[in-house]
């Protein structure tokens, strides 16, 4: 005999299947995350963690500035779960209320970081030091420079490309300036940057541009037409070395800088604990390794195991709050002072 239900029990058993899914539905394992357009990043780093942990990846990439505007706009209703962005705007992003700490979270190899690559008591971290210093073109130099002191040789007249100071890698040849002009340790320097900027005017006849377009100015230094650049980091430099571009990084006698690439959770973004397995798996041991190969980076975990090919001396690292703030005047004096022709 077949049993048949009731009319009303069919449009019963309907309307519950409908309605089961806004009920029981779990929310979709994936995060956004906004960052640098940096190679190594979607088609190495990601996919690693995406294997491991079973969660997709969904990226942007763009700079640093633009990804706090979309923060900012998207305040009440967050997309973005973690942001990877550079130091300077992280602490914009802290003091406008965008980011929650890290501190007391689910992420247990926070534990091992270095402090240096914990600002602001954990409110991030950052999880690599790309290293800043003098890119030189090894088919014109033969001989890496060996101080700061020789990009103001003669002979380097209309061979250097500077970066901007409205990108956070012109602070090298600022401290540079100030640590000929001052003789104090290039740590100290940052405090005394205004000290640099008439060591750096003596600069100028060997400046042949200015350049807000780093990739631009990376094939003018790859193809001949400048010798040294101030100054792209090890991401770029020795990732272009890599892949045979003549192109090295020096490793001057004053030191090299750290530039920080920090990670944030974003306040009140969606799947927040993805967000920390994410974060967590950046600083995990085995993950930092393979950052170090594939950016040619420091690592910031200190059970990270270098790994050989990797020979970056130790870097600098910078109190970048001090950075921020005092930046807009600096921007505001470069350009007025080593720009302005």
């Amino acid at each position: 005999m077949t049993f048949a239900p009731p009319r009303r029990l069919l449009l019963q058993s309907a309307v519950g299947l409908l309605a089961a899914p806004a009920v029981v539905r779990a929310q979709p394992r994936e995060i956004f995350v906004g960052g640098p357009a940096s190679p190594g990043l979607t088609d190495i780093l990601f996919p690693a963690i995406e294997r491991k942990h079973g969660f997709k990846i969904l990226f942007e990439g763009t700079n640093s500035l633009i990804n706090l505007e979309k923060m900012r706009s998207n305040r009440a209703r967050p997309t973005m779960t973690v942001t990877m962005m550079d130091d300077p705007v992280l602490i914009l992003a802290e003091r406008e209320g965008l980011i929650t700490t890290l501190k007391g979270t689910d992420i247990p190899n926070l534990a091992d970081v270095q402090p240096e690559a914990r600002p602001r008591d954990a409110m991030w971290t950052n999880w690599c030091f790309p290293a800043a210093s003098i890119s030189y073109n090894t088919r014109n130099v033969r001989t890496a420079p060996t101080s700061y002191a020789d990009c103001w040789d003669r002979k380097y007249r209309d061979k250097i490309i500077v970066i901007s100071m409205r990108i956070t890698q012109a602070v090298v040849p600022l401290l540079a300036a100030t640590q000929l002009a001052t003789g104090k340790p290039l740590s100290e320097c940052l405090k005394l940057a205004d000290e640099g900027f008439g060591k750096l005017r003596e600069l100028r006849p060997n400046i042949l541009q200015i350049t807000t377009n780093p990739p631009q100015a990376q094939q003018l230094h790859e193809s001949g037409e400048v010798d040294l650049f101030l100054s792209p980091d090890s991401r770029t430099t020795l990732f272009r070395k890599s892949q045979r571009a003549p192109v090295d990084l020096a490793y001057p006698k004053e030191g090299t800088v750290a530039m920080p690439a920090g990670v944030a959770l974003v306040k009140g973004g969606p799947n927040p604990e993805l967000g920390m397995k994410f974060i967590d798996e950046l600083l995990n041991p085995e993950t930092q390794a393979l950052i170090g190969r594939t950016f040619f980076s420091k690592p910031t975990n200190t059970k990270t195991v270098m790994p050989s090919e990797l020979n970056l001396p130790p870097l600098v690292v910078l109190d970048w709050e001090y950075f921020a703030d005092n930046r807009n005047r600096w921007i505001e004096r470069f350009e007025r002072e080593i720009a302005a022709r």
